[in-house]
């Protein structure tokens, strides 16, 4: 067990990507900026220009490194990885563009446990969600199943295979993991695939921190959002023909 480093702020560079939701990710940055000093954030933007983040809200892009895409909808693979690769500290903290910053998030005990116990990927809750996933194959490794568990728990950390798109990781490390840029949506489940089963990372999530998860499902992005046939490509990627959520659910490549 490592011994933690000081809490700092100022290592920590807070990664979005959005598109079409202009008002949430003001949203975001305003809770960002009222909770931290000077926040080092980096937005990525791939709508289209008139949806667009800065364009909507330049008063509050003023305080982020914003990067407007040349393409429209690259997608979250490549946005993210865009924004990774800008990050200039040694720690990043992702975040998707519907979440909101409170005290809850106690980012102090983030960064610690983080240093302390050496983990890769220290995910936090999201409202109700974000709990602590395993993956296990099913019939032959031909279905991947996703449920709730953990591996072990200290307190309120518990050591799994997947945490919400809220994380605190070290920059470097995610640099090399990266998101697979085909994959635009539905890349949620495949990047912590490969992290925990092919990478062997370290994985856990805080239960007793958290942010809002304040969903924004309106037009034009929920269009972007649905599009089963990025999970599919996903699943045929691993070599899997369909995967079992939480709860029973089933759905085919």
């Amino acid at each position: 067990m490592a011994k933690a480093k000081p809490f700092t702020p100022d290592d920590i560079t807070f990664c979005i990507k959005t598109i079409h939701r202009p008002w949430a990710c003001h949203r975001l940055v305003q809770s960002l900026r009222k909770h931290f000093d000077q926040p080092k954030i980096v937005v990525v933007d791939d709508g289209r220009p008139e949806l667009r983040f800065s364009a909507k809200y330049p008063n509050t892009a003023k305080h982020c490194h914003v990067i407007n895409l040349d393409r429209h909808d690259v997608g979250v693979g490549v946005g993210r990885n865009t924004a990774i690769e800008a990050a200039e500290t040694d720690l990043i903290f992702l975040l998707d563009d519907d979440h909101v910053v409170t005290k809850d998030l106690h980012l102090n005990l983030v960064y610690e446990r983080l240093q302390k116990h050496d983990i890769d990927i220290l995910g936090v809750r999201q409202g109700g969600g974000g709990r602590p996933l395993l993956f296990a194959p099913l019939m032959n490794g031909k279905r991947i199943w996703m449920f709730r568990g953990e591996r072990r728990r200290m307190g309120q950390l518990a050591w799994c295979d997947m945490s919400s798109n809220a994380f605190l990781a070290r920059r470097d490390t995610i640099a090399k993991l990266r998101w697979d840029p085909e994959i635009k949506t539905y890349e949620h489940w495949e990047f912590f695939y490969r992290a925990s089963h092919l990478e062997g990372l370290k994985i856990a999530v805080a239960e007793d921190c958290m942010v809002v998860h304040a969903h924004v499902g309106a037009k034009p992005y929920g269009d972007l959002r649905c599009r089963p046939k990025f999970r599919k490509r996903g699943l045929r990627k691993h070599g899997f023909h369909s995967m079992r959520y939480p709860g029973g659910g089933i759905v085919h490549a």
